[in-house]
């Protein structure tokens, strides 16, 4: 097969996932795509997809054929008019953003992090934070699959049943080359942080929401902090949003800003905003990639259970005296209609775990408190999940994503163990 390879072996970016598959085939033409599957159908193979390989969740494992779409990554076309961009699935996320700017354009929302793949991204349901946008899949308004036959499908508004489908897929549908984005007017924000005590952080969660666009918490435990220690950020338009009532400001010059700096490791009440700026969106609402090898578990559970859950993990924390690598994470994100997304008819408060070598000790206290709160988990993180848990999750999409895989790929050719234990 053109553009096929052996003896190459997949690692994830965090290395905790890894396979040797019998071709690695990185096409460069839609056609490419389409002879790897049909080649796959009919010599009875296996074919996975992997984008920038940053999922810790096994769905990209394959002793078959494993396609990579990096050769698949121009913008194809932008419309500033109507607001949309046509791209090939293989651009990565961090290159596509400034060439949307090109066009004066922008993407609606970004996670922490911009080194995925617009397929990957989108697929696992990967998502930013804001209780008025959706993850980034919603933001994905038209597509072009090669499916389970090798024959091109293109899915758009007009089909929205099989929309909703395929913006979460995890590629057990086909392989995606080409996605038509909903694009926003490219646009800058303003990002605001706050230092607060873990007590204060929870009563005032809900007044940050109601004052933000976007807001997001990171809590920082031992060895971090002191387990009393939240960073709340706030990222706005220019001139808008704000904090609750009663919120100080440090001091600007060096030695109060060295005086005062105990409030991050022991805060003793209230929030104290400590930085203010301005930048582009993708600067503003992302992070770098940082050195720190991790597992990562995320669940999205019901908005309303925020604080309830905030709560019961600091139990388990100080109980068991555990400790995490980076910290935990909270992050909101606005209800959807796509079948397989954690927030699929309900707003979600995302809570995301992150540690090594001790990963294993707190998922196992992590997981059962956010399943008993209705959560669900990010389907490209680590997870411990039963088919009957999973179909529990979505009790009225579950099969209506399983009738639409069998419809794209009725021979199987997009399964591994994964795709098979919770869809085949």
């Amino acid at each position: 097969m053109q553009g096929c390879t052996a003896n190459h072996v997949f690692h994830n970016w965090a290395e905790t996932i890894t396979c040797k598959p019998a071709n690695f085939c990185q096409p460069s033409t839609e056609l490419e795509v389409q002879n790897v599957v049909k080649e796959a159908l009919a010599t009875g193979k296996r074919v996975r997809t992997v984008g920038g390989g940053h999922s810790w969740a096994p769905l990209v494992l394959t002793r078959d054929i494993l396609v990579n779409l990096d050769r698949l990554s121009r913008v194809i076309a932008t419309d500033p008019a109507t607001l949309k961009a046509q791209v090939q699935t293989g651009i990565r996320l961090k290159d596509l953003t400034p060439q949307l700017a090109q066009a004066k354009l922008g993407m609606a929302n970004l996670g922490s992090i911009r080194e995925q793949s617009i397929a990957g991204a989108t697929a696992t349901g990967t998502h930013g934070t804001g209780l008025g946008i959706g993850n980034l899949s919603t933001q994905i308004v038209g597509l072009r699959v090669v499916t389970g036959t090798g024959d091109f499908r293109m899915i758009g508004h007009d089909e929205p049943d099989l929309l909703n489908a395929a913006r979460v897929h995890l590629g057990a549908l086909g392989i995606v080359t080409e996605v038509t984005i909903q694009c926003v007017n490219d646009y800058e924000l303003e990002y605001t942080a706050y230092v607060c005590n873990f007590d204060d952080a929870l009563k005032r969660i809900d007044d940050f929401n109601a004052k933000n666009t976007r807001v997001r918490l990171w809590w920082l435990v031992p060895p971090i902090g002191s387990k009393k220690t939240v960073i709340i950020t706030t990222m706005n338009p220019p001139g808008t949003g704000g904090a609750p009532p009663g919120d100080s400001v440090l001091p600007q010059d060096l030695s109060g800003l060295f005086a005062q700096f105990g409030q991050f490791l022991n805060p003793t009440g209230g929030c104290t905003q400590f930085l203010r700026f301005k930048g582009h969106y993708d600067q503003i609402l992302t992070v770098p990639l940082l050195p720190v090898l991790h597992r990562e578990c995320e669940y999205a559970i019901p908005v309303a259970k925020t604080v309830e859950a905030l709560q019961s993990l600091k139990r388990v924390i100080d109980e068991g005296d555990l400790s995490l690598t980076l910290p935990i994470e909270v992050r909101f994100v606005k209800a959807d209609e796509t079948l397989l997304s954690p927030a699929n008819g309900q707003d979600v408060c995302y809570i995301g775990a992150a540690t090594q070598p001790n990963a294993n000790e707190v998922f196992e206290r992590f997981e059962p408190i956010l399943k008993a709160l209705g959560g669900r988990p990010h389907w490209g993180k680590c997870f411990s999940l039963t088919r009957g848990e999973a179909e529990a999750m979505y009790p009225n999409t579950y099969d209506k994503f399983r009738a639409v895989r069998k419809e794209f790929d009725p021979h199987g050719v997009f399964t591994n163990d994964f795709i098979s234990r919770y869809f085949d």
